[in-house]
């Protein structure tokens, strides 16, 4: 039965005290690792799998542990994660041998998006599994998430970004990023999928 270690990191000076050095955390078989600023208005965070196997991320809502979005980081990789106000950042080990990731905190992810903007137009939507299976997504560049069941996932992309799902080992293109697509808008997986498999 897996364990849950929890990581908080309360004191505000400590968090902004590391500046951009690496934290390593090594993860012990069949563990679950929880990361938590509580003091802090959401974090980024940067992280790379320095471990021989995949590890499974995800960030959750702290008052509900419900699940927010989650992704299978490969072996000697890296991705930055936007930690939202009110979530925290879940680490999986599902194997039999350690692993280890390091990280370190960025800055504000206020700051960072507001930048981004001023440079290229983004589009802030959701993405929705309607269905009772996992879809796995394939984001270039960002993530690969893997969207639970009857759940619902809050991405920022630019303009021009392009989306595929993962079917039986091939990468279907099912939606690309333009300004027409409203702030906020929830988007269907479900029919982007059946869309792209029908094109004639």
């Amino acid at each position: 039965m897996k364990k849950t270690s929890i990581l908080l990191f309360l004191i505000f000076s400590f968090v902004y005290g590391q500046k951009n050095e690496r934290s390593k955390l090594i993860i012990p078989p069949k563990q679950i690792i929880r990361i938590d600023y509580p003091s802090l208005n959401g974090f980024n965070i940067k992280m790379w799998n320095k471990s021989k196997l995949d590890i499974n991320i995800s960030s959750r809502f702290r008052k509900t542990d419900s699940l927010y979005l989650t992704l299978s980081l490969e072996r000697n990789s890296l991705a930055i994660l936007d930690i939202k106000h009110g979530m925290y950042l879940e680490i999986e080990n599902k194997y039999l041998s350690t692993l280890i990731l390091e990280f370190t905190l960025l800055k504000s992810p206020s700051s960072v998006k507001k930048t981004k903007q001023e440079i290229i137009p983004q589009r802030s939507f959701y993405l929705e599994n309607n269905t009772s299976q996992i879809i796995p997504l394939k984001i270039p560049g960002v993530m690969s998430p893997k969207l639970e069941p009857f759940s619902r996932s809050g991405v920022d992309l630019l303009n021009g970004q392009e989306v595929y799902v993962d079917l039986n080992g091939e990468d279907v293109l099912i939606l690309t990023v333009t300004k027409d697509i409203p702030h906020g808008a929830r988007i269907d997986l479900a029919y982007l999928i059946n869309k792209a498999i029908n094109r004639d």
